[in-house]
């Protein structure tokens, strides 16, 4: 009998950035620390969802990975999709999908058993969103997937030289 698929998940929440700052209390009139919104739209989306001044708010905080890691992975999607055939006609992102599909990295896997053929290996890339990969995680991430092309495709490589191509790649991406 076939295992059931299961339902997607449920999208995450749209985060909010905010940047601690010093602040003059006006209850106080002494100097705290306070988080603001970071930018226009993280006001927007705190001003939807209709707090009240003074309300008492729940906050899971993290520290945002470092940007540098998200242009890496992008340059690396376009280096996949323009070098190697398999990735060719790929955009950055689904080069990146089928590579950790491919590999196996940061994949979940489920096993679904289908009548007549026996058991099937379904894999599930990991998402490497800033909220949902730290950056030692990703850190561990990014020297897994460069040693798999080392050993897969471009063995005259090493990590630090694929980290500079697709740095360059994704600065160009950037101008």
């Amino acid at each position: 009998m076939a295992s059931a698929p299961k339902s997607a998940p449920k999208p995450k929440p749209m985060p909010v950035y905010l940047m601690l700052r010093k602040m003059i209390d006006p209850a106080t009139g002494n100097e705290v620390a306070a988080f603001v919104p970071a930018s226009d739209a993280d006001k927007s989306i705190l001003g939807e969802k209709g707090y009240r001044w003074n309300a008492k708010v729940r906050a899971d905080l993290k520290q945002p990975r470092n940007e540098r890691f998200n242009k890496l992975v992008h340059g690396l999607g376009k280096i996949l999709a323009q070098n190697i055939d398999r990735f060719s006609g790929k955009q950055s992102h689904a080069a990146i999908k089928a590579l950790q599909t491919e590999s196996g990295i940061y994949c979940e896997e489920d096993l679904l058993e289908v009548p007549g053929i026996g058991s099937l290996i379904i894999k599930r890339p990991q998402s490497l969103s800033y909220d949902s990969m730290g950056e030692e995680v990703f850190q561990d991430f990014w020297a897994k997937v460069c040693g798999y092309l080392v050993l897969k495709d471009w063995p005259t490589l090493t990590e630090e030289r694929l980290t500079e191509m697709a740095e360059f790649e994704g600065f160009r991406e950037q101008v």
